[in-house]
């Protein structure tokens, strides 16, 4: 008799739980790299799990604003099937980065080591190069420091870059509500008077 669980079909993620994956899998990726922090060299193997799960993350922040709120800035939506199916985060981030114009708000898209968006293309680039169809892995570039990998420069530079796309994505959601009619607001400024709150101070940065 065949077993039960293979005959199960496989589904994809509901998009409203989607952010809720990303956050879990930034979590891990937090809690591993804290725990290598402070004690002694971490080598690349050591340092592997941790950038995959920061890659991962990206991936499903990324997929999340394209599939949420964030897709109604686009004239034309990738296919549906596509964003869920595709593991390059450098295809994902090509349309938040039309997003971001679409809404005029290429001066608030920034964090600590983002200034714009000609800074957000090469670090999602450099993500990409990490796993980028789930056959092989190899090491971001700039993680290694003469003889050691610099975690914590790592940790915290990803840290910034998730939390610039989830309240991009908070932003985007507030910003759609505002031009659909769901809510209103008092304003004699563009956007209904909404300003993204992209840019957050957050401890350990």
């Amino acid at each position: 008799m065949a077993n039960p669980i293979h005959r199960k079909r496989r589904r994809n993620i509901l998009v409203d739980d989607l952010f809720l994956y990303a956050h879990s899998f930034h979590k891990a990726a937090q809690a591993l790299a804290g725990s290598l922090r402070g004690g002694d060299p971490v080598s690349d193997v050591g340092l592997s799990p941790v950038v995959y799960l920061y890659r991962h993350a990206l991936e499903l922040h990324l997929k999340a604003i394209l599939l949420g709120d964030g897709g109604n800035f686009l004239a034309t939506r990738p296919d549906r099937l596509s964003i869920y199916k595709t593991h390059s985060v450098t295809w994902l981030g090509q349309f938040v980065c039309q997003i971001v114009t679409g809404v005029g708000w290429q001066r608030e898209f920034r964090c600590e080591g983002i200034e714009n968006l000609e800074d957000f293309k090469p670090a999602v680039g450099e993500m990409n190069s990490v796993d980028p169809g789930s056959y092989a892995f190899q090491l971001p570039g700039e993680t290694e420091a003469k003889g050691a990998v610099d975690v914590r420069g790592f940790a915290t530079k990803m840290d910034a870059l998730l939390e610039l796309l989830n309240s991009t994505a908070d932003g985007l959601a507030a910003e759609w509500d505002l031009r659909s009619g769901t809510v209103t607001l008092e304003s004699d400024g563009p956007g209904g008077g909404f300003e993204p709150t992209i840019q957050r101070d957050i401890d350990g940065w």
